[in-house]
């Protein structure tokens, strides 16, 4: 016991001797750090990044597009000082900085980061956290990976076009929410429109009497890379629009004709009808394509022929049979699920545009000629306390006539 407390003893002396005083250079970090929050620059913070940079229990990507999105967000918090408590020799070349952030309008947290040493200047590889104090930034993303990462990710990040949905002025009806840029607000008007058609479409025909809003950002950005950050989950979808106003209409009308009526019919899917989880996504995927079709036949026919008959259906025929629907993952491997599976032999994820189509063509084939079965199914999906995935096939076999695990691995 006392051999213990005497190596404690040399442990905690040790320790003390490791710690220092703050230098110059670590000083700038800091300030550049406070100053970059309050400005909203990046470029104040850039020089200081390691392309390994991240916050601590995030990856690199998620990282890089969180910072970005935080140091554009209109409402981030204010930083007053940041004190530093001490710094730690790591390693020759691996510091650790470790002090408090004051804020304008909020209390003290911790600021911890470790840095290296390097030919071009001492750079952060890792922060505990950066954020807007005392709520959560949501974000929507979409974007090219190689053009906002790659191999360059300190610079590459600022091809990110941040949308903040509380600068753009908005519109609503029926329920949802239109933010736009300056110029767009006729397309805006359009937008709910179009919306107000397909919710008669889905209440009257499909006899859906409860829907997810999904909101609508239409911006003019001219970039395939954009972010839409806010405070609440409610982020909008983005539609970029920069053309005439002629070829505006066709190119909105056919966007929400093809896309973004399917992520308001899978939002209503996953909320209304709680059919949440990958097990649900051939189901909920499936339907929210086959409803999209039918909607957009009505607002822009030569679309739903290009994009759902031309392309979906040509995809259901080249990547037919490959892999089982029913096990359609989202972005990769579930590790719960998965351990020890080998790619390809149970689950499906990488061939997105494949199976969009086979589980199109599924619902199509199935549905197109008895829209009165599939009213009976949903009806009784919405019925039902704790669906299980064996309950829906058993539900869809009983209403259809069809073995649904069978007739489906035939896609």
């Amino acid at each position: 016991m006392k051999r213990e407390l005497i190596l404690l003893m040399i442990s905690i002396v040790l320790l003390s001797c490791n710690r220092r005083e703050p230098n110059e250079t670590e000083i700038n970090i800091v300030d550049n750090i406070k100053k970059a929050v309050n400005e909203k620059n990046y470029d104040l913070i850039k020089p200081h990044l390691s392309q390994e940079f991240h916050f601590k229990g995030s990856d690199i990507n998620t990282s890089f597009t969180s910072l970005y999105s935080y140091l554009n967000f209109k409402s981030s918090a204010i930083i007053t000082k940041i004190e530093i408590d001490f710094v730690k020799k790591i390693n020759d070349s691996i510091f650790s900085i470790k002090g408090t952030k004051f804020y304008e309008n909020y209390k003290s947290d911790k600021l911890e980061l470790t840095y290296k040493l390097t030919d071009t200047g001492a750079k952060i590889q890792v922060i505990n956290r950066l954020e807007p104090h005392k709520f959560p930034l949501t974000t929507r993303a979409s974007y090219i990976n190689e053009e906002i990462f790659g191999d360059d990710p300190v610079n590459n990040i600022t091809n990110l076009n941040v949308l903040d949905k509380s600068s753009a002025d908005s519109i609503s009806k029926f329920g949802y929410t239109i933010y736009y840029d300056e110029g767009l607000k006729k397309e805006s008007e359009i937008s709910l429109k179009l919306l107000g058609h397909l919710d008669s479409l889905l209440v009257n025909k499909f006899l859906v009497h409860e829907i997810e809003k999904e909101n609508l950002f239409l911006t003019t950005t001219n970039s395939n890379n954009t972010i839409t950050i806010g405070k609440s989950r409610n982020i909008p979808w983005t539609i970029p629009l920069y053309e005439l106003d002629s070829l505006n209409i066709v190119k909105l009308t056919n966007k929400i004709g093809n896309t973004f009526s399917h992520e308001i019919i899978e939002g209503t899917l996953l909320q209304k009808y709680n059919l949440k989880g990958y097990e649900y996504r051939w189901f909920r995927d499936g339907l929210s394509e086959y409803l999209a079709y039918e909607f957009c036949k009505k607002i822009a026919p030569q679309e739903a022929e290009r994009y759902f008959i031309d392309d979906r259906l040509s995809a259901a025929n080249k990547f037919s049979g490959e892999g089982n629907l029913l096990d359609w993952r989202a972005n990769g491997p579930i590790e719960s699920v998965d351990k020890g599976k080998m790619y390809g032999s149970k689950f499906i994820y990488f061939n997105e545009v494949g199976q969009y189509g086979r589980s199109f063509k599924f619902f199509k084939d199935l549905f197109e000629n008895d829209k009165d079965q599939l009213i009976e199914i949903l009806k009784k999906i919405k019925a039902h306390n704790n669906l299980t995935v064996d309950d829906l096939l058993d539900i869809m076999s009983e209403t259809t006539g069809n073995n649904i695990s069978e007739l489906i691995s035939k896609y």
